[in-house]
Order: structure tokens, then C-alpha cells, then sequence
């Protein structure tokens, strides 16, 4: 055995919860998978309620892809030989509950880290620097919810001495749920800003949400905490445990950053002092606004055990097997910023920041930012008019992009243009692409940008 999870730790702490087991064989279980469509052999396949359907639906089509296990509420027709099923009623809580479970049994230093922007960064640069120290585990991706937290500690193993893991919430009380499944010793708040206030009512509740993250630590643990941020910062007084705050000079931060600058796509530089030493930092990862991500490394190493001017160095070594923003080309010579994961406020700020520091004509294809509730036409007229100081053209797509184009006219952008469809946008852009320009595409998940990319790289 390698040290996964097992259909038999599944089978005994499922029937110790009183589930209905039925244990089809001994089997190493990698991971969890929400997915029929994804799921790999060895999986253990997690039947959850969607919007539309439920998972129950889709277990037999999981068993033939290769999943050695199921928990789901409604069991299929006829289960397959050597295959293990749980039957639970409420299938988050129970996955839930096996994912604390196996937490427990392998008893890693778990790292956690929340924040509105910058959350997937962090954990990726923290778990790439901290492995030059320790066996690490992180799942790639965005399994950060009620229902993908669990799943990612579920690959798991024995051995693994840290797991990195980011947390997030678009629900009152989700982040202290997960943080009861993960039971972090280390844990940070990155930011906080507007994406969920539809669903959260206002921004100080948005702030409870993330805050309760690093009160949910024992008073054994570490905090780390953004002291630039004014609804972050005063946490750092009440809290019982250690805290490590970064920030700027006069923050009052342990970690203190200065001389920041841009490297373009290679990354970003800055100096960091902490107790009276100072380490110039190379981080790999582009852009001014993701710097907290790399302090908030950085403190993790120090929490961890690391002697700082190790944890600083760890950032710059850090090999990083994905970045947020790829960058692609189009067949006409230019570059596209491949930022289409998601938009917010923040987000965008950072990344239309970073195509000011592009060489060569700059263009920004945006769409909405979505969960802003009253907030909407606020933050997208601050997105136009960011927009036109750091590119050349705007392309803003959909209805509730208009007033970003009229902010863009306002202040002054002479190129400006909006479309209802994003194709349209894109032949538009293709049209004018041409060698040296650089193309940012920036947009909520829900506008699936990544569909228009092909016309943008080129295909017919």
C-alpha cells in the first residue's frame, strides 16, 4: 500500500456513522471525484445534489469509468462486482465526515488559506515552495467549497507531512463548516472584497465569513493576516493564537514589503524584512497583486518551522506546474492573457494593471464580474476607468458591461467598443490583432470565454 485512503477505512467509519455499507473488496481509493465524466479508476465517486440533477443519477456511469467506490443517497439498479457503496441521506454530510476522518488519520500540519481574490495562487506558490521542505499535499484546482474541500482531502496520504488548502464561501457559515472538516494549524486571510455580496447582504458580512477562518484556529496556531486590508488588520489584536501580519511599512506587519516592481509575465520582485532581516524576493508569478499570495508564503514557511531567509528563498525556487494567467499566442503574432478563470473587482484591477506593463499595443476584452448585487454598475464604471489607464483598446461584451465602456469614453479612452455577444467581440479583436499587440480576456466564469479563444489563436 502506498499510504491513500482505503475502501476499508470508507467501509469502517461509514458503518460507525451507521450508513448502509456494502463493502465490495479491499481497493486503494486516490481521490475524490464529483464527476462522472472525469472520475479515474480508483476514485471514489461522491453523489452530490446539484442544481439540476443529482449525483445519485450518474453512479453507474462512474462504477464503469473506473471508480472503486460510491456514496450516494439513492443506490443504481445493480452494483457492479468489487465496487464499494455507501447509502447516505445527505451525501455532503456524509463525505464530509469521511474527509475529517481521514484528515485525522493522516494528521498532516494543514495550511489554509481564504481571502476574495488571490486564494488559488496563494495555495499553489505555497505548496510548490513549501515541498522543497516538506512532503506536501495540495489538490490542483479550485476545490475549495462544502463539496470540493472534502474531496481534495481525500487524496490524502499517509506520510504527507503539510497539506495546503484554500477555502472559500458563497454561504453564511461554510467557511467554520470546512474548517471543521480541515482543522487547519496555519491559517490566512488574504482580502476581503465584494464578490459574494449578493448572497452575504453586505461587505462586513463577507468579512465574518472570512474572518471566522482564522478564529476557528487552536490557540497552538498561526494566523496569517493581511495588515493593509482595514477589516483584516484589527483581528490581529483579538485573536489567541500567534499571528504573522504582512504589509507595508507603518502596518504594523511582522512581514514588511517594500520596493515592489513588476517584472512583466516573469513575475514580480520585492524586499521583505522580518525581525530585523531583509530578503530580496523573486516571486514566479506575474503580477503586483499577487505579492500576498507570495507573503502569505512566505509566513507559512516561518510558521511552519522555517528559518525566514529559507521561507523567502522557497518562493523564488518554486516551480509552479500551472499559472492562473497562461499566455497563449495568436497566429498573427500577438500574445493573449488567458485570464478568463474568474473576475472580480480586485481581480481585474491587477490583472489590467499588468497589461499596462505589456510592451506593444494593449487591448482588454472584458466581460462582467459577477456577485456584485448593488454594487454592480459601481465597480464596473471603476473597471472602465481603470481600463482606460492601462490599455490602448477596450473591448467591454455583454449588457452590464455598457457602463464600463461609457467610464472608459469618459475618461478619456478614444478606442472603445461594446457588443452584446462575445463572439462578435472576438472577431471584432481578431480582425485587428496584429504582431507585438497583447490581449488581456478577463470575465466572470458564467461568460465562458474560454469558447472564443480558438477564433482568438486563429482557427477558422
Amino acid at each position: 500500500m502506498t499510504g491513500h485512503l482505503t475502501t476499508d477505512f470508507i467501509a469502517e467509519e461509514m458503518s460507525r456513522r451507521g450508513y448502509r455499507v456494502e463493502f465490495g473488496g479491499s481497493a486503494e481509493v486516490t481521490g475524490g471525484s464529483a464527476d462522472s465524466r472525469t472520475v479515474r479508476p480508483g476514485e471514489l465517486f461522491c453523489a452530490f445534489p446539484g442544481e439540476r440533477t443529482h449525483g445519485d443519477a450518474y453512479v453507474a456511469a462512474a462504477f464503469r469509468a473506473g471508480a472503486v467506490a460510491a456514496i450516494c443517497s439513492r443506490p443504481p439498479a445493480e452494483l457492479p462486482p468489487g465496487r464499494t457503496l455507501v447509502v447516505a441521506p445527505d451525501t455532503t454530510k456524509a463525505v464530509g465526515e469521511l474527509a475529517r476522518a481521514w484528515r485525522l488519520a493522516c494528521n498532516p500540519r494543514v495550511v489554509g488559506v481564504t481571502g476574495t481574490v488571490g486564494k488559488t495562487t496563494a495555495k499553489d506558490l505555497s505548496a510548490a515552495a513549501l515541498s522543497r521542505h516538506f512532503r506536501v499535499y495540495s489538490r490542483r484546482g479550485n476545490y475549495n467549497s462544502r463539496e470540493g474541500l472534502p474531496l481534495a482531502l481525500l487524496g490524502l496520504r499517509r506520510g504527507d507531512e503539510v497539506a495546503v488548502l484554500e477555502i472559500a464561501m458563497d454561504s453564511r457559515g461554510e467557511i467554520a463548516y470546512l474548517a471543521s472538516i480541515a482543522l487547519p494549524e496555519i491559517a490566512g486571510v488574504l482580502n476581503i472584497g465584494l464578490t459574494h455580496i449578493e448572497k452575504l447582504g453586505s461587505i462586513e458580512a463577507i468579512a465574518e465569513e472570512k474572518l471566522s477562518l482564522v478564529r476557528a484556529l487552536p490557540a497552538s496556531g498561526t494566523a496569517i493576516l493581511n495588515m493593509d486590508d482595514p477589516r483584516i488588520a484589527p483581528e490581529a489584536a483579538r485573536l489567541p493564537c500567534r499571528v504573522i501580519g504582512f504589509g507595508a511599512p507603518g502596518s504594523g506587519a511582522g512581514l514588511v514589503v517594500r520596493d515592489a516592481a513588476a517584472r512583466g509575465l516573469e513575475g514580480t520582485s520585492f524586499t521583505v524584512a522580518y525581525e530585523g532581516r531583509a530578503a530580496r524576493v523573486e516571486s514566479p508569478v506575474p503580477g503586483l497583486h499577487t505579492i500576498p499570495a507570495a507573503l502569505f508564503t512566505i509566513a507559512a514557511g516561518i510558521a511552519l518551522g522555517l528559518p525566514f531567509e529559507d521561507a523567502a528563498a522557497a518562493v523564488a525556487a518554486a516551480e509552479l506546474p500551472d499559472r492562473r494567467i497562461t499566455v497563449r499566442r495568436s497566429d498573427t503574432g500577438a500574445a493573449i492573457l488567458d485570464d478568463r478563470y474568474n473576475s472580480s473587482p480586485a481581480s481585474l484591477a491587477g490583472a489590467l494593471r499588468l497589461l499596462r506593463d505589456a510592451e506593444g499595443r494593449r487591448i482588454a476584452l472584458l466581460g462582467k464580474m459577477a456577485e456584485l448585487g448593488d454594487y454592480e454598475e459601481q465597480e464596473h464604471r471603476a473597471a472602465g476607468a481603470l481600463a482606460a489607464e492601462c490599455a490602448d483598446i477596450l473591448i467591454a461584451v455583454g449588457e452590464t458591461c455598457r457602463v464600463m465602456a461609457q467610464a472608459a469614453r469618459e475618461a478619456g479612452m478614444a478606442q472603445v467598443h461594446w457588443f452584446a455577444e462575445k463572439d462578435d467581440a472576438a472577431r471584432f479583436v481578431r480582425d485587428i490583432l496584429g504582431p507585438g499587440d497583447t490581449v488581456l480576456l478577463k470575465a466572470s466564469r458564467s461568460q465562458a470565454f474560454e469558447t472564443i479563444i480558438p477564433l482568438l489563436e486563429g482557427e477558422p
